[in-house]
């Protein structure tokens, strides 16, 4: 996934689609490969990606609610997934709702503040 990501950047920041780019960009884009495979154990990667896609509703209608109500503040803990792809999809659909932001992580879980009606 990361290799094909950087690969599709390094074509648009070349600006042509000619063998030079596509050599280049299999080779600048190994790189980034090899480093997260070491860093980033593997996970559910396209199930993350369908949470958060499923979150994009969500956002746009608790945006429009937050416009016309009268906000209360709340916070909340959660435990934080084991997996780290997990637990990036869990805090990028929680962010990107604007009822919610994940405020920190620690060892305990998850900080969550929560505007809600």
């Amino acid at each position: 996934m990361i290799f094909t990501i950087s690969f599709f950047l390094w074509i648009t920041f070349f600006g042509r689609f000619t063998l030079a780019s596509v050599v280049s960009g299999v080779l600048v884009s190994v790189l980034p490969q090899y480093i997260s495979s070491r860093l980033i154990r593997s996970g559910p990667v396209f199930a993350t990606a369908f949470k958060i896609i499923l979150a994009l509703p969500i956002a746009v209608f608790q945006a429009f609610r937050l416009i016309f109500s009268r906000p209360v503040f709340t916070v909340r803990s959660e435990k934080s997934p084991e997996n780290r792809i997990v637990e990036f999809g869990k805090i990028i659909s929680i962010t990107m709702t604007p009822e919610e932001i994940v405020i920190s992580k620690d060892r305990e879980g998850l900080l969550i503040h929560e505007v809600k009606k």
